[in-house]
């Protein structure tokens, strides 16, 4: 089942959206993130996506008692990103009901932690693969690595990650449409499933990712559009599925 995950992302207490991951382009769409997260349940959401934006520039989590009250406001299951570089921090997210974890930038820079709360946690762990100009980013997306987009997801592969996250960080927030052509080189490239992120700016754009299924990429995360009403979350979802049942 192809998933159109709704992203719920925290800063300073609220729901926010950056525009390409800038700080300084920020637009609050609600002062408490539970409403958002119950909204997009009511309106059929079958998975959340919620980021601790604060903690994913400082490396440690900022916005925990916020988003534990997310998961628990939901029935839905959650995963959760940002500021997640210690094993202790990640059990904590898992304690509260969180589905998975998402890593970053010590999944990228620490490959014997990362083989260690994998064996630990599993099916649980999700990896981000963010880039910007065909290279993998870290830290809040302000740093560079020496991965390659392609090089980022065949390491994680080999160490054993079971499901990838990627986001074009040019296209983050924007409405522009997402990076197809790279999203279909993630999914070849990757041997297990893709989750796309960045971008989305209609319906449509949902629909022609959801035809890469095939190819491994098992769900889309839209923020931006779904705020600014660009997308209609029952209707992709209803558009998606009626897709699905066609292809059977």
């Amino acid at each position: 089942m192809f998933l159109v995950i709704p992203a719920v992302d925290v800063r300073r207490g609220r729901c926010v959206r950056l525009f390409r991951g800038s700080t300084e382009i920020e637009t609050v769409f609600d002062e408490d993130p539970v409403e958002a997260a119950c909204k997009w349940e009511s309106e059929g959401a079958k998975f959340l996506h919620v980021v601790d934006l604060d903690g994913a520039f400082t490396g440690q989590p900022e916005n925990f008692n916020v988003i534990k009250r997310v998961i628990k406001s939901v029935k839905i299951p959650v995963e959760v990103g940002g500021g997640i570089r210690e094993s202790i921090t990640a059990q904590r997210y898992l304690e509260v009901g969180a589905e998975r974890i998402v890593l970053g930038t010590r999944a990228l820079t620490d490959p014997k932690w990362l083989r260690s709360i994998i064996q630990k946690m599993g099916e649980r762990i999700v990896v981000g693969v963010d880039a910007r100009r065909g290279k993998a980013t870290t830290s809040g997306w302000t740093e560079y690595t020496t991965f390659s987009v392609v090089e980022a997801v065949r390491f994680l592969c080999e160490k054993g990650v079971k499901r990838i996250i990627y986001t074009d960080i040019s296209r983050d927030g924007t409405l522009s449409g997402p990076n197809f052509a790279q999203i279909e080189k993630v999914a070849r490239a990757s041997r297990v499933p893709v989750i796309a992120s960045g971008g989305v700016g209609s319906v449509e754009d949902v629909i022609k990712i959801s035809k890469l299924e095939p190819l491994g990429v098992e769900g889309v995360i839209i923020g931006m559009a779904l705020y600014k009403g660009a997308v209609d979350l029952k209707e992709a979802i209803r558009r998606v599925e009626n897709g699905s049942e066609q292809n059977i």
